[in-house]
């Protein structure tokens, strides 16, 4: 990819998920708003990169920091999406994708999704599937969060 900036390869990255989803079947609408809120009280608007009336997919196209570590700042964006994800109500199915890396790690090489999983997993509500899309060939594959 030769775009410029992260926002550039962010939105090519949403774009061929969601090319990947309509063609498995999968009507959904970009920026797809629903109302969400911890409290029963008070909702806001949240706009989901797609959905419909029963899915929300939200995609993240992060890899590791150059030196091949943990990139703190974005772990703590897709916590946000899991709360996000967990505020949303049980009638949608729920779908992160983020993108697939090399595998990094002496002890433990993995991908950036299964290095997510692996140590966030307590964060990631029982309703909600990661999976890890790879934007060379057009694949996805489910990362499964059980020990």
């Amino acid at each position: 990819m030769n775009q410029t900036s992260n926002r550039d390869r962010g939105s090519v990255f949403a774009k061929r998920v969601g090319e990947y989803l309509s063609k498995r079947g999968h009507s959904v609408h970009p920026e797809y708003q629903i109302d969400v809120g911890m409290s029963s009280r008070r909702k806001k608007a949240h706009a989901f990169d797609y959905g419909n009336e029963s899915l929300l997919v939200e995609c993240k196209f992060y890899d590791w920091t150059k030196g091949g570590n943990n990139p703190s700042g974005k772990i703590s964006t897709l916590n946000e999406a899991m709360m996000y994800f967990h505020s949303a109500g049980a009638k949608y199915r729920k779908m992160v994708f983020i993108s697939r890396t090399e595998k990094k790690g002496v002890r433990q090489p993995e991908t950036f999704a299964e290095y997510y999983v692996r140590l966030n997993g307590h964060f990631i509500p029982d309703d909600v599937e990661v999976w890890e899309f790879d934007l060379a060939l057009l694949t996805a594959r489910r990362i499964s969060a059980d020990p």
